[in-house]
């Protein structure tokens, strides 16, 4: 949001449970299930960038939720959109997103990209690997359960990763969202290094500094603990997140330079200079 303002943009944030202000733009409530708030939060609306999704690191809020919000959601707020006159849809998704099977938590993203790229309207998809930096969830989660367990689980074992820094992905949004040089593609984004997951691990508990044995867990053998887990408020591991270890969560490494011509940061250097955020 900032650095859209910062650049000139007129900056709206469309919220479902507003708790304050949002830096450099204004404020507005509405939910993709109801969609009659949706034509307020459009209206003047030129670019719209559309982010607002139930990832695969949260469990459901209720049965069906994936589904409701990422696919259902997504296809009330392109209609919306078509009727407010926006002009663009830019949708942030992620990488490695398919058809997947019925009723999968990929499936649900698969079908939120097919709503925009069905939409009629000019759209680009950006889909990054796992993200480092400020607030990014996988390696604080990492962090996490290294520092409340004697041993550190493994799963996905050799697949491998691409970590893309927060402020690289917010660079390729600002761009995709200004210039229709990139309008009707999914663009698969990822920095410069590919890490696999033991790897990635390994790299978190150096950064902060706390150290414990690397146990493999295949995923396989994670689905019945992440089924139990998935009953707490706020479980480290649901099922869904178990699709994302189905493949490698990689591109080709100079993707970033390549389409929107600067170079990503490594995320060694990065946790080497900031830890974790920043």
């Amino acid at each position: 949001m900032q650095r859209l303002a910062h650049a000139g943009a007129s900056v709206r944030a469309v919220v479902r449970n507003p708790s304050g202000d949002v830096a450099g733009a204004a404020v507005i409530q509405a939910d993709l299930l109801e969609v009659a708030t949706l034509a307020p939060a459009l209206a003047g609306i030129k670019s719209l960038i559309h982010c607002a999704a139930i990832t695969a690191d949260h469990k459901e809020p209720f049965p069906g939720a994936y589904r409701r919000v990422n696919a259902e959601g997504t296809r009330n707020l392109v209609w919306a959109a078509r009727r407010a006159g926006v002009e663009k849809i830019v949708l942030l998704n992620g990488l490695g997103t398919r058809r997947g099977s019925d009723r999968s938590y990929m499936r649900t993203r698969w079908e939120m990209s097919e709503a925009v790229r069905n939409s009629g309207l000019p759209w680009v998809a950006l889909q990054p690997s796992i993200l480092f930096g400020d607030r990014a969830p996988y390696p604080a989660a990492l962090a996490r359960l290294a520092r409340q367990f004697p041993v550190m689980p493994v799963l996905g074992g050799s697949r491998r990763l691409q970590p893309l820094w927060v402020e690289d992905l917010v660079s390729c949004l600002t761009m995709a969202a200004g210039s229709s040089q990139w309008d009707g593609r999914s663009i698969d984004l990822g920095g410069p290094d590919q890490l696999t997951y033991r790897e990635m691990t390994k790299l978190v508990m150096d950064t902060i500094g706390v150290h414990r044995p690397m146990v493999p867990l295949p995923p396989s053998l994670a689905r019945v603990p992440a089924r139990v887990m998935a009953l707490l408020p706020n479980p480290p591991l649901v099922p869904a997140t178990l699709e994302l270890f189905d493949f490698d969560n990689v591109t080709q490494p100079d993707v970033v330079e390549e389409t929107f011509g600067f170079q990503p940061r490594r995320i060694t250097d990065h946790f080497l200079a900031n830890g974790l955020d920043g």
